[in-house]
């Protein structure tokens, strides 16, 4: 089923982009077509992780343009990131608010959902990336994908900014339904991140789970490696295949089960697909 899902926290520093670049390339060795669209202008956004910085600045053509002309081809910024494709992020995208505002854009939320309708038939899977701030980008991001991964840390300050999202997703959709009466948002999984040992980390869990929240029923471990494999420019399922870097180490490799389960939760359409096994998934479909 084609599906389209932005991964978005409003805390910093959760690992979205981490998320984002793996569980795409998870889903890339599932067999899927997957575009990946990076609207975050900052700098270590994940078009920096997977090797595409350079597209960042300069003055070329990027989607902050299509954003603005109705009449523009995403098609022409898409590059190849190996497992995935990629719309790469630009520099320019820092001002487009003040772009729109300035000319009056109308439907300025609904703008990058129109740019992407023409490529609808060409991917199985979109991921979208926005920064974590809230802005006209976390804006499109959500309008386009509708179906919310969230990174949380399981902490204290997590568990907040859990019920704080929640808000905020629910104060868009009653906004947004004004321009659509079918438009909904809803959180497909939340999914622990950078996840430790300490006993708050099973309690926070706990208590998510006690309050319904669709948590996935693995954490991903915080891991040296994830780091070393921004350092290279690939995904880790990149790293632990070349023969440039190091082999992955035994408590390292349950990072490519748990970004694979991701992949399933996105391809389900369901937080519970993250405990099936392949054969389950199938038999399932």
């Amino acid at each position: 089923m084609k599906r389209a899902v932005t991964l978005w926290s409003e805390s910093g520093g959760v690992g979205k982009t981490t998320l984002a670049t793996n569980a795409g390339a998870a889903l890339g060795r599932r067999g899927a077509d997957v575009l990946v669209v990076d609207l975050d202008p900052q700098l270590g956004s994940l078009t920096d992780h997977v090797g595409f910085g350079d597209l960042k600045r300069g003055d070329r053509r990027h989607l902050g343009d299509a954003l603005l002309d109705e009449g523009g081809d995403v098609r022409d910024l898409v590059v190849d990131a190996g497992d995935f494709d990629l719309v790469p992020s630009h520099e320019g995208l820092a001002n487009i608010e003040s772009e729109m505002a300035a000319r009056g854009t109308n439907l300025r939320e609904f703008r990058l959902r129109s740019a992407l309708t023409p490529l609808a038939s060409e991917y199985d899977y979109f991921l979208i990336d926005p920064p974590a701030t809230l802005n006209v980008l976390v804006d499109n991001a959500l309008v386009a994908a509708r179906d919310v991964i969230i990174p949380i840390e399981l902490t204290r300050k997590g568990s907040v900014s859990i019920a704080g999202l929640e808000d905020t997703l629910d104060s868009m959709e009653r906004g947004f339904r004004a321009f659509d009466e079918s438009f909904t948002l809803g959180i497909l999984a939340v999914v622990p991140n950078e996840v430790g040992d300490s006993n708050i980390y099973a309690e926070v869990r706990s208590e998510l789970e006690g309050e319904g929240k669709p948590v996935t029923p693995f954490g991903i471990r915080k891991r040296d490696v994830l780091k070393e494999a921004w350092r290279n420019h690939v995904s880790v399922f990149e790293f632990a295949d070349s023969d440039e870097t190091r082999d992955l180490r035994p408590y390292e490799e349950d990072l490519l089960d748990q970004f694979d389960a991701v992949a399933r939760v996105v391809e389900r359409g369901t937080v519970e697909a993250a405990a099936e096994s392949d054969a389950e998934t199938e038999v399932a479909a």
